[in-house]
C-alpha cells in the first residue's frame, strides 16, 4: 500500500487511535443497569463496539421487553464515560501521527459528541496533529452514514478517490467507502469481518509503511 499516493488523511477515533471501546461500552453497560436493572452479557459488550447508544438501547428493549428511554440512557452513558475513561492510544499510533505531522493533511471524523473528543485529544496530546475535526455534533447523520466523511473532506478540500480513511469497525468502513474514499482498516487486536477488498494493517505496520516512503516534507 502506497501511503504518499494520497493527499489527506481521515482517522476515527474511538478503537481506532484510541483504546476507548471498553470504557464506552462499560459506561453504557452501567447506564442500562442504572435505569433497568439489566446487566450486559460479555458478548453484548463486543456487541455494542459496532453499534450506537441509542439504537443498542432500542435493541435490549426489543430483546427483552426493557422499557429504557435511549436519550436517557445516552446522557447517562456519556456523564459514566467523563469519569472512567483514561486516554490511551493504540501502539504505534501516536508515532504514525508524528510521522505524518507536516507532510499530509489529517482529520479527525468520529462519532462521539465534541464533548468528549476535544477533553479525550488533550489529554493524549493529540490535538496538534489534526487540520479538522468533525464529530456526531457536527452532523444530522452518525456514521455508517457517509454525512461525517463527506463533510471532513470538504473541510480539506481533497477529492473524495484521493482521501485514505482509518477505521477499526464497519460502520466506518462503510461510511468512508459510501463517502468516494479509500479506506484500509485498522487491526488493534478486535473481532471483527473486514471485507477481502479493504487492506487491514496494524498502526506498528503502517508506521513501517510510512518510514518506506519518500518524505514529502
Amino acid at each position: 500500500m502506497k501511503l504518499w499516493d494520497y493527499n489527506a488523511f481521515i482517522l476515527d477515533l474511538d478503537g481506532t487511535l484510541i483504546d476507548s471501546g471498553k470504557y464506552h461500552s462499560q459506561a453504557f453497560a452501567d447506564a442500562v443497569f442504572a435505569h433497568s436493572g439489566y446487566r450486559l452479557k460479555p458478548n453484548e459488550h463486543h456487541e455494542f463496539f459496532s453499534k450506537h447508544s441509542t439504537w443498542f438501547t432500542e435493541t435490549l428493549n426489543e430483546r427483552y421487553g426493557l422499557a429504557l428511554d435511549p436519550e436517557q440512557v445516552l446522557r447517562h452513558k456519556r456523564e459514566r464515560v467523563q469519569e472512567i475513561f483514561v486516554a490511551e492510544l493504540f501502539a504505534g499510533a501516536r508515532e504514525f501521527l508524528e510521522w505524518w505531522h507536516g507532510k499530509m493533511p489529517m482529520a479527525l471524523a468520529t462519532n462521539s459528541p465534541l464533548s468528549f473528543v476535544l477533553p479525550a485529544l488533550e489529554s493524549a496530546g493529540m490535538l496538534k496533529y489534526f487540520d479538522c475535526i468533525t464529530t456526531v455534533s457536527d452532523v444530522k447523520k452518525r456514521k455508517p452514514d457517509p454525512e461525517i466523511v463527506e463533510v471532513t473532506i470538504r473541510k480539506l478540500q481533497v477529492a473524495p478517490e484521493k482521501t485514505l480513511v482509518f477505521e477499526d469497525q464497519l460502520i466506518g468502513i462503510e461510511a468512508a467507502l459510501s463517502a468516494g474514499a479509500k479506506v484500509v482498516a485498522v487491526d488493534n487486536n478486535q473481532p471483527v469481518d473486514y471485507p477481502v477488498d479493504v487492506p487491514v494493517y496494524t498502526w506498528i505496520e503502517l508506521l513501517e509503511l510510512s518510514r518506506q516512503t519518500p518524505d514529502r516534507a
